[in-house]
């Protein structure tokens, strides 16, 4: 069963001072390469980016551009509300993270590159009309490349958004779009919907059956390139509901989705998981956990400070494992 950590009840205001531990070099070691120069994970997923994306911070998402010179994720920066970060490789070594120009005065979370790389989509509650206060709720958007910099935010229009929750796009390489919703009308309290691509324009968006929906809530969900399978953020079959685990479902090729398979502990912890997306290459499956290291909190302040401002605190860090995990848990789908 899931279960919270000990650092759950301690003040927001903490995050605070984690702020001046970012960066890339925490301990003078300057990155490098393909991946920050780490060790690629075989099928037990390993802690990424330690010091650049995995610090004391609450992190969401790791999704890097085509070429692995770039990347994006999420820092949350209060309740409900995150911002999106971007580093790059120049001249051989990683920069330092800094705040996407198209992201800070409002909420940004969830992106997804292209598989061109010229254009991100991700959620975010700006409002539509320059002025106007933050919309209450999130929708998809999404921003192109202009020259060396970015163009301006363009929100995905109906039938994708509605005034209810929009998160997490992903898309196969034919352009049909995979995102959570919660608007009403479908199974449960977040369901996942699915549109192509027709005609240049997305049509209406269909909720999946079951057994991909539930009547609970399905979180983050990552499509396969080919649309071959999903991997799925959730806290079903764990009585009593905990905190969400990564499954997969297959699809036949009559288009029916197989029974959720748990990814089991070579991913998922007594933490949370999701945010789940490939690498460019489709060689690892990068998620975000908020598994944590420590049975009980430090007997010092010292301890204490040390704890908050490193990976594996419970807040949430960045995961890698070989993509080929995923494979070999067909055998256990059931139509």
């Amino acid at each position: 069963m899931k279960s919270t950590t000990w650092a759950t009840g301690l003040l927001a205001a903490a995050t605070v001072a984690l702020l001046g531990s970012y960066g890339p070099a925490q301990d003078g070691k300057i990155l490098r390469g393909e991946y920050f120069g780490q060790t690629p994970p075989g099928e037990t997923a390993q802690l990424f980016g330690a010091g650049m994306i995995s610090t004391g911070l609450p992190e969401l998402n790791t999704v890097f551009f085509p070429g692995g010179k770039e990347v994006i994720f999420s820092v949350q920066s209060g309740d409900f509300r995150w911002a999106l970060v971007m580093a790059r490789e120049e001249d051989g070594r990683w920069g330092k993270p800094e705040v996407a120009p198209f992201s800070g005065e409002f909420g940004g979370v969830d992106p997804f590159v292209s598989y061109d790389g010229k254009r991100v989509y991700f959620c975010s509650n700006r409002p539509l009309k320059t002025g106007d206060p933050a919309k209450r709720d999130y929708d998809i958007w999404y921003v192109d490349r202009a020259g060396k910099g970015w163009g301006e935010p363009v929100r995905m229009g109906t039938p994708i958004n509605t005034d209810a929750h929009e998160f997490y796009p992903t898309l196969t390489k034919s352009g049909t779009l995979y995102f959570q919703s919660r608007r009403p009308g479908c199974i449960g309290q977040a369901d996942i919907y699915r549109s192509e691509l027709a005609g240049g324009h997305y049509v209406q968006a269909d909720c999946l059956p079951e057994p991909v929906n539930s009547a609970g809530s399905e979180g983050d969900t990552l499509i396969a390139p080919d649309e071959s399978y999903l991997v799925v953020s959730t806290s079903r079959n764990v009585p009593p509901p905990g905190l969400a685990d990564l499954y997969v479902t297959f699809r036949s090729p009559e288009g029916k989705w197989s029974e959720l398979v748990n990814m089991g502990a070579a991913v998922n912890s007594p933490g949370a998981e999701n945010a789940q997306i490939l690498s460019p290459d489709g060689r690892y499956l990068f998620f975000t956990s908020r598994r944590y290291s420590l049975e009980r909190p430090p007997s010092t302040y010292a301890g204490l400070v040390r704890a908050f401002n490193e990976p594996l605190n419970g807040y949430g860090d960045s995961f890698w494992v070989d993509a080929r995990i995923i494979e070999t848990l067909r055998p256990q789908a059931r139509w």
